[in-house]
């Protein structure tokens, strides 16, 4: 057959064959389902001289088998993706009889088919469009397996001699005779051309389609891990997803700002994605941290509170009935020093409860813990002591441990103990088997409470050191704290304080001054929306 091709013929098909080796290359690479199909479909209308096409995807529903129409390309009508819909997969079409015979069928015309050919070509779309479909080229897609999963259907071959006519692609079908006189039957050697490039194909979509369920099940995963998070902590719910969605935000107005400079974007959508999932996983280590702490409202927890008002109401009860057995044994003018001094005795005692009640509130007061707590404990206040005979303390190590807290609800073990939640993070995410465009999700993880001027935890890295995408969850982790509906511990912030606290934050260079830019940017536009 060979032997009887034009030396044009020959030229062609030796760059159809190249054509094919590096179809095959790329169709290995790309994994977006989507722009595989029309990558294909271009591909296919190209080598064949096409005028249009479609792909038809094999699906299950329940105990019927179908055709999806899933991707079309029209040259001369200059449209493509028709609105997908399914048809029964039967040998009654031309599709569904390729998908079920597995026989690649060569059709001169067909308008013309033989009266007993099994399938029958709808005229539907020519009738409403004015289009006239004549000569097609329709291909089985078949993977490793042998299984048909889909059809490559060609429509309307302009491929003729090179001398008495232009090239496939500059040819524009509009007139009706047009359809007869730049259309012909496809070439022969197409066929096999074709089944090559379909069951490429169908190898590339078996793959794309494997990783779109292997991403899906990370996907699933990684809400599942944010469930449990949530579950511990219930007064953070959503802050792991709005603090995501804050940095792919982010990470896209890098993207715009580094075009409008002229440069590469920096981050690939693979690379937003990276980000989204370190984002969305960033608290998983508080599954290790005990929930008492989460839902500390105070500086003191409720049962600690509790039993140093009881203590003190103890103290008050017991001074009150010390004065009155001193009291039945004095003199009046004793008696009334005696009073003097017992009137005074409760009211420090009513201001130590007031006092202590103030200071266990975790917000910033006027009153500094530390000067409240040096008044405390040098009031003058008789020594009382228990049952056998213990002293009795206005406040315990502890007790005073925890409240002179300044900022926040948790003293020193506790809030290391919390920061300790960025270790374990890393260290649960570190040993799941990640793609590799995914594998420094650990690392952005590790460093997301780290500040470019070294304060930050754990390892106190500074400057360069962080990476932008570390930087990135910072800023938004901050921001969503900061603005979060009430939590036990503290109040929302209004948006503006908000972000003049992380102003702040650049002004002691521990926030990168351009991401809070952005964010005051992005929370402008969220605002106008």
């Amino acid at each position: 057959m060979q032997s009887e091709l034009s030396y044009e013929e020959l030229l062609d098909a030796y760059h159809d064959q190249e054509q094919l080796i590096e179809i095959g290359q790329e169709l290995v690479r790309q994994r977006d389902i989507d722009r595989l199909l029309r990558r294909i479909l271009e591909i296919s209308l190209h080598i064949t001289g096409a005028d249009a096409g479609s792909i038809f995807l094999v699906e299950q529903s329940g105990k019927d088998s179908l055709l999806r129409f899933k991707y079309s390309i029209n040259t001369s009508l200059k449209t493509k993706n028709y609105e997908e819909f399914t048809m029964p997969r039967t040998t009654a079409s031309i599709a569904g009889y390729v998908s079920l015979t597995g026989k690649t069928l060569n059709i001169a015309d067909v308008y013309e088919l033989p009266q007993d050919a099994p399938f029958s070509f709808n005229k539907g779309y020519d009738q409403s469009t004015g289009y006239r479909t004549r000569s097609m080229l329709a291909v089985p897609m078949s993977d490793h397996t042998g299984t048909i999963v889909g059809v490559i259907q060609l429509i309307n071959s302009k491929e003729k001699d090179h001398e008495s006519c232009m090239e496939p692609e500059q040819i524009i079908l509009e007139k009706p005779e047009d359809f007869f006189t730049c259309v012909v039957p496809f070439k022969q050697r197409y066929e096999s051309l074709m089944e090559a490039i379909a069951s490429q194909a169908a190898v590339a979509l078996e793959n794309a389609q494997m990783i779109k369920r292997i991403q899906d099940q990370f996907e699933q995963f990684v809400l599942a891990a944010i469930d449990a998070v949530e579950q511990r902590d219930p007064a953070t719910s959503g802050h792991s997803y709005r603090v995501a969605m804050t940095a792919v935000k982010l990470a896209r107005l890098l993207n715009s700002q580094d075009e409008q400079d002229g440069k590469a974007p920096r981050f690939s959508e693979s690379n937003i994605k990276e980000l989204e999932y370190a984002a969305l996983l960033h608290d998983f280590g508080k599954v290790y941290i005990d929930p008492a702490i989460f839902l500390k409202e105070r500086k003191l927890y409720p049962e600690d509170f509790e039993k140093l008002q009881l203590r003190l109401k103890y103290l008050r009860r017991s001074l009150e009935l010390d004065f009155a057995l001193r009291e039945s044994r004095l003199q009046k003018d004793a008696l009334q020093r005696l009073n003097e001094e017992r009137d005074k005795t409760i009211r420090e005692i009513m201001e130590i409860s007031k006092l202590i009640e103030t200071i266990n509130m975790p917000t910033v007061t006027e009153i500094d813990p530390e000067e409240a707590i040096s008044r405390i404990l040098s009031m003058p206040l008789p020594p009382v002591h228990g049952i056998d005979n213990e002293p009795i303390p206005i406040l315990t190590a502890e007790e005073i441990e925890n409240l002179k807290i300044k900022r926040g609800s948790l003293n020193e073990r506790e809030r290391k103990e919390m920061e300790q939640h960025v270790v374990r993070s890393y260290e649960f995410v570190r040993r799941i088997p990640w793609p590799a465009e995914y594998r420094r999700i650990p690392e952005f993880i590790r460093v997301h409470h780290e500040m470019l001027d070294g304060s930050g935890y754990p390892e106190k890295l500074a400057g360069d050191s962080i990476p932008i995408q570390g930087r990135i969850i910072a800023v938004a982790d901050v921001y969503d704290a900061l603005t979060a509906a009430d939590r036990p511990y503290k109040k929302a912030v209004p948006i503006p304080k908000a972000l003049s606290i992380l102003e702040d934050e650049v002004r002691r260079g521990r926030l990168d001054s351009n991401l809070v830019a952005m964010m005051r940017c992005l929370v402008g536009e969220n605002q106008n929306n």
